[in-house]
């Protein structure tokens, strides 16, 4: 039987991990002139991490990696994660690169369990805003996303207007990086 490393405990400064991970999310990340790869994967204790697959090799992995199965990854590199707005809150990211080996594996004999945000913890503003987030429940009313910063560049200004319901919350309004809306109109918090 094979020994695979725990997600959590991924640092730059070592090398030879050897992971077991099951592919949550695929996406496709347009930068001229070919695209490339950002995975979330997780690992059966329910550790996430973000993966950057560069365009070299993401027409590759695209083809071979699926949603919703399990593989083996060893020879990647962990590098800080520094991205202003991250896909899991995992403090490091890895980086598929030319030597890397992904293997299909079998699945764990328990699979991991959802890690879904409360309801409470956005409606209260105590949520890390910088780390995208699961949550179960129905997202309506969204609005356009707006850029009321100065800087372009700068996510910081960018605000999403929408209305959370769920089975555990009475219908309310949020605004997502600025405060709940009271009236119909935001409030800055």
């Amino acid at each position: 039987m094979a020994y695979f490393h725990d997600v959590s405990i991924l640092r730059p400064c070592i090398t030879g991990w050897h992971i077991r991970v099951k592919v949550l999310r695929m996406i496709t990340v347009c930068i001229n002139p070919r695209n490339a790869l950002r995975l979330v994967l997780v690992d059966d204790k329910g550790f996430k991490i973000d993966c950057w697959i560069n365009s070299e090799y993401a027409k590759h992995y695209a083809e071979f990696l699926k949603e919703d199965r399990w593989f083996s990854f060893t020879e990647f590199r962990v590098l800080e994660n520094s991205d202003r707005v991250r896909l899991t809150n995992h403090h490091f990211r890895m980086s598929v690169f030319g030597t890397t080996v992904v293997l299909p594996a079998d699945p764990p004999s328990t699979e991991p369990r959802d890690s879904f945000t409360p309801f409470s913890s956005i409606i209260d503003g105590t949520v890390d805003e910088s780390v995208l987030i699961d949550l179960i429940g129905v997202l309506s009313d969204v609005g356009e996303l707006v850029n009321v910063g100065t800087n372009p560049s700068d996510l910081t200004g960018f605000r999403l207007s929408f209305r959370i319901r769920g089975p555990w919350l009475r219908e309310c309004y949020r605004w997502f990086g600025v405060g709940t809306l009271s009236d119909g109109v935001p409030k800055a918090l």
